[in-house]
């Protein structure tokens, strides 16, 4: 910066707008960050893990399998009362809908991962352009240093911008650990979608199919038949929640 800098050439405007463009550049980025992590498809992709998680936490195994939720008048009335899935009827109808979310939230996995790269990419960008407003930064200080005692004008108007730009500076470096957070979100939906949504929640479906069709059957489940999804449902909560 310094060497393509002519001394005797110095003005006021010169001065204004040392790293001014660069101050720009890094508000653009700023700004298309912000875009990207307000894309569409991570509340999508949210709106399915909450809703997943929601299903998962209402299922009563145990009033399930014991036929506790009532069948007569008050039973019934009661029924109507509560959000638990707790009934035959409402196992099948929640295992439906697991099943649908399960397909749409393997659709985001693409858009996810585009999004993650481009996280990424903005990222890094900032990083490259703090380097360079800190470099002009240091070079504004040093003009400022040599037109001291003879162009004061000038010399703080260069101060001025010095200030200036390590105040961008500051604000990128600040900046790191909200911008690891902004890609870490597309990672945790990812880690969702992949691990549990294509991976744990069909596998435990095909266990409640199993429960479903003994319900059908003449026989209750059996306490371990009941306690072994019960423990694989509260697993699958938790890695939901984490």
């Amino acid at each position: 910066m310094l060497q393509e800098f002519v001394l005797e050439s110095a003005t006021d405007r010169s001065a204004i707008l040392w790293g001014h463009r660069l101050q720009e550049g890094y508000g653009e980025l700023v700004s298309r960050t912000l875009d990207l992590s307000q894309n569409p498809t991570l509340e999508k992709a949210a709106g399915y893990v909450r809703r997943m998680t929601t299903i998962l936490a209402s299922i009563d195994l145990q009033a399930i399998s014991q036929g506790s939720a009532g069948s007569g008048g008050i039973g019934q009335y009661l029924k109507r009362l509560n959000q638990r899935v707790d009934t035959p009827e409402e196992l099948e109808k929640a295992r439906l809908e697991l099943d649908q979310l399960v397909r749409l939230m393997a659709g985001t996995m693409e858009p996810l991962l585009t999004l993650k790269e481009g996280l990424e990419r903005a990222s890094q960008s900032v990083d490259e352009i703090g380097t360079e407003i800190e470099a002009a930064a240091l070079a504004a200080q040093y003009l400022a240093s040599r037109f001291a005692g003879g162009r004061e004008d000038l010399s703080r108007r260069f101060m001025d911008r010095a200030m200036s730009l390590t105040q961008s500076v500051a604000q990128i470096r600040g900046s790191s650990t909200l911008r690891a957070a902004q890609v870490d979100q597309p990672l945790s939906l990812i880690a969702a979608v992949q691990t549990i949504a294509l991976v744990t929640v069909p596998g435990w479906i095909s266990s409640l199919s199993a429960m479903t069709a003994v319900l059908q059957g003449k026989r209750r489940p059996t306490p371990t038949e009941t306690g072994e999804l019960e423990f694989q449902l509260r697993q699958i909560l938790q890695q939901l929640k984490a």
